[in-house]
């Protein structure tokens, strides 16, 4: 909160024939009326005094606040180091049994309908960055399963410096977050390194951001090709460039809508989103697949619950 900026009082000329004077500014700040009782002491001269030390405590109580909002994000932030960037397989039932049915009916019986497809889950850090760690660590699961899925995501890859380099990305910094990721990615293609190593990667904050990185930038990417398309969704902002660089291309900012879209299409990929609150889908329904139009079954599936992405596994 900005601090409240000191008001200057002036003090009306006195007029003998005008009656008694208006209520002043410095009087209701100070909480007095414009006249006093007859037989009372008034002393205008205090009223400046009074009006200082008023804003004096109002900006004690703001400096306050400001302390107390700092030290609430750091507990937050400090509770969300505690867990791992990509927590390990667990059942499903686990995310069964953080619902009551008498306290939220709604999300326990849709919990116990998804526990009937999916068997594990894989948390995510919540930090703004969950949805797209997530889809990176499904797009992992599926490299180690498949050489053909670990060769089509390089091939797709592996075309998005140039594509970024034309639209008119900066070269040395966009280059540098490209060629860390497709050198990491090959070690996964070539296996190079096992599963396990490359899941410790993922957990590493230097690592983990750089591979993120590139997908922010392919997302924004995909958009910006598709401008003509994309730009009359955008509303609250100069437009669709000043949009991605404020919500897509920054880190730790929650990916919406159209950022889902832009990375989807960006690297190729079927994406089916579980709704845990079927307000917050884009249909209405119980999940939706990104694209809306694609032929087979999502290679990747994500849970949602209000602001948060975690990895599903089906049985």
């Amino acid at each position: 909160m900005d601090k409240q900026d000191a008001v200057v009082v002036g003090t009306p000329a006195e007029n003998p024939s005008a009656g008694p004077p208006e209520p002043s500014e410095a009087n209701i700040a100070a909480g007095q009326s414009g006249s006093e009782p007859l037989g009372a002491k008034t002393d205008d001269n205090n009223a400046p005094e009074l009006l200082k030390i008023d804003i004096a405590k109002e900006e004690e109580e703001l400096r306050r606040q400001n302390e107390l909002s700092e030290k609430q994000i750091q507990q937050i932030e400090n509770e969300q180091k505690t867990h791992p960037l990509v927590g390990e397989k667990e059942p499903f039932f686990t995310v069964v049994s953080e619902y009551n049915e008498q306290n939220s009916p709604d999300y326990y019986q849709k919990a116990k309908e998804l526990a009937d497809r999916y068997h594990y889950i894989r948390r995510i850090r919540g930090d703004g960055n969950c949805f797209y760690r997530a889809v990176l660590t499904g797009i992992i699961e599926n490299c180690f399963s498949s050489m053909d899925e670990a060769r089509r995501v390089l091939g797709v890859c592996e075309a998005w410096p140039d594509r970024l380099i034309k639209l008119g990305f900066p070269d040395w910094t966009t280059s540098d977050f490209c060629e860390f990721f497709i050198t990491w990615f090959k070690t996964v293609v070539n296996r190079e390194i096992n599963e396990l190593l490359a899941f410790e990667n993922l957990n590493e904050d230097h690592t983990s951001n750089y591979l993120l990185m590139f997908f922010r930038l392919i997302a924004s990417g995909y958009l910006k090709e598709h401008a003509d398309e994309y730009e009359p969704f955008i509303d609250c902002f100069g437009g669709l460039a000043e949009f991605c660089a404020m919500e897509i291309e920054s880190m730790w900012k929650e990916a919406d809508h159209l950022a889902i879209t832009g990375l989807v299409h960006a690297l190729d990929l079927g994406v089916r989103i579980e709704y845990m609150d079927r307000s917050a889908a884009p249909n209405g329904g119980w999940h939706y697949d990104f694209p809306p139009d694609q032929k087979d079954p999502a290679k990747i599936v994500l849970l949602y619950r209000p602001g948060h992405y975690d990895l599903l596994f089906r049985a």
